[in-house]
């Protein structure tokens, strides 16, 4: 994406938009261009904000739901 100075300042959030969805955003100066572009360096966890506030369970989701006299035949 292209874009000045001007346009920077009054249309900010959608420039933002697009630096945060990874596209290289150029500004043109008087002085040279600037590049804006998001740094993926940040180390985040997958939980991201709700660390902390998630707690582990216990895993149970492979176990059968259904008692083994609930699989006898009813004909």
């Amino acid at each position: 994406m292209k874009t000045t100075v001007s346009t920077l300042l009054r249309e900010f959030p959608k420039v933002r938009r697009a630096a945060l969805a990874g596209e290289t955003v150029i500004i043109q100066t008087r002085e040279g261009d600037l590049r804006l572009s998001r740094d993926c360096s940040s180390k985040t966890s997958l939980l991201g904000c709700l660390k902390g506030q998630v707690r582990h369970s216990v895993d149970t989701l492979d176990q059968p739901t259904s008692r083994d006299d609930e699989w006898d035949a009813s004909l």
